[in-house]
């Protein structure tokens, strides 16, 4: 194993399919595949369910990836060790509850390992509230959805694509779309920007939905819809399966449709030696 592999490994499960993952690290389709291959044949694992289309990563994969993230981030942090160039100071984070709950507790644990004079405070909100912190110089980097459209002053940097599923109760039978027209909907929070692109899905689709609620917290949403009163779209946050208890889950969209989770940076703040570390381990 190398990194090259981990890191191919790694650009497989975040976007989604081996052609996209070629796309975005400059390899071509059968390269890629030929790496997993190789990869797959040395740990004597099948990484990916080459039935379903694209191929679906196995939990081996997630948890191989997991650990390919660590080292990784080590990896990339030996050319500061060695010349004595560790990152210091205080940088001041925003990030979306649903960052907060999957991905980022563990890249700052990670950056903390490497750079222990780092520090973070982190402060939670909307991403739309958090961008204009950012633009009036309160935060110094927004880890949420991408925005609708570009925001004035501010740059765009991508982490990974989240794709969408409906969820309803264990014991609820049909397809998405029968789901989503049959049962009564809860929506994740329309003023969101995540919320928002989810309500402009349902309308390009010609989905209509019978409103039950609408609430902020996907963890609370998952547990009204656990309970019978309804069913909803959620993200699969990176790092999660996706299978949640007492809860079905079915992708939404043919391919799954998506959300994109990155970073929003000021315009002259990406060559800070803080801020590209930090989105390194991102």
């Amino acid at each position: 194993m190398n990194i090259l592999q981990m890191r191919i490994l790694i650009a497989v499960i975040d976007c989604g399919s081996f052609a996209a993952a070629g796309n975005a690290i400059g390899r071509s389709h059968s390269a890629i595949s030929l790496q997993i291959k190789a990869l797959e044949e040395e740990l004597a694992v099948r990484l990916f369910d080459r039935t379903a289309r694209p191929p679906s990563p196995t939990a081996k994969a997630h948890a191989l990836s997991d650990h390919a993230r660590k080292v990784i981030a080590l990896f990339d942090a030996s050319q500061d060790v060695v010349s004595g160039q560790l990152v210091q100071g205080r940088l001041t984070v925003g990030a979306v509850p649903t960052v907060l709950s999957s991905f980022l507790p563990n890249a700052l644990a990670e950056l903390k390992a490497i750079h222990p004079a780092l520090a973070f405070d982190v402060r939670s909100g909307s991403s739309d509230s958090l961008a204009k912190q950012l633009a009036e110089g309160a935060l110094d980097v927004v880890v949420c959805t991408r925005p609708p459209r570009p925001v004035p002053g501010l740059n765009w940097h991508h982490i990974a694509h989240e794709p969408l599923a409906v969820v309803a109760p264990k014991d609820a039978v049909g397809d998405a779309h029968e789901l989503l027209t049959t049962q009564p909907f809860i929506w994740f929070n329309r003023k969101t920007w995540a919320g928002s692109r989810i309500e402009a899905q349902l309308k390009a689709q010609s989905i209509d939905v019978s409103a039950a609620m609408e609430i902020d917290s996907l963890d609370a949403i998952k547990s009204m819809v656990r309970e019978g009163l309804g069913v909803a779209i959620v993200p699969i946050c990176r790092g999660s399966s996706g299978i949640w208890p007492g809860l079905r889950s079915v992708p939404f969209g043919d391919p799954p449709y998506s959300r994109e989770v990155g970073a929003l940076l000021v315009d002259d703040s990406a060559s800070d030696p803080m801020i590209q570390t930090f989105l390194r381990a991102l």
